[in-house]
């Protein structure tokens, strides 16, 4: 070669694997293997059963629709159980190594921070409709009196 490397003639993803049959995943599969096994991935079947699940999702809900808590934990378990399977497959997660917990962890510790940050909003908002109706009715005798109901006063 004349005064440059053989590297340098190699296109980025060459570099970055020269041996096509040395994935950066290591699997106890040859490359061939796992072809063969992603070109005949259960998507079909996967779809299927997010379909599936949608629908035991909506009976789930008309049947708890009485029970707020039954119902957000119920419906929470079954929207876990389809977002792992949309990674899983879909995003093909299960191609990764050990990596990807490590970057999970923390995010869903940030997820409850920032939910439970909410809590104090939640804990002071209205919750019944005969406070609504105490103000509307407070604020409609004193505007027959004359006076500025709270919500207009500047």
């Amino acid at each position: 070669m004349s005064g440059k490397s053989h590297h340098q003639y190699l296109t980025h993803d060459q570099m970055m694997n020269t041996n096509p049959d040395e994935p950066f995943v290591k699997s106890s599969m040859t490359r061939g293997q796992e072809l063969h096994v992603e070109s005949h991935a259960p998507y079909l079947k996967v779809f299927l059963c997010l379909a599936i699940l949608t629908a035991i999702e909506y009976f789930y809900a008309r049947i708890f629709k009485d029970t707020f808590t039954v119902l957000v934990l119920g419906l929470m378990f079954w929207a876990v159980i389809k977002a792992s399977m949309v990674g899983w497959y879909f995003m093909h997660l299960k191609f990764e190594g050990t990596w990807v917990y490590f970057m999970l962890v923390p995010a869903a510790i940030l997820a409850v921070i920032l939910t439970t940050a909410l809590i104090p909003d939640v804990a002071k908002a209205p919750t019944s409709r005969e406070h609504d109706e105490e103000e509307a009715s407070e604020s409609l005798s004193l505007l027959e009196a004359g006076g500025v109901p709270p919500i207009l006063r500047v």
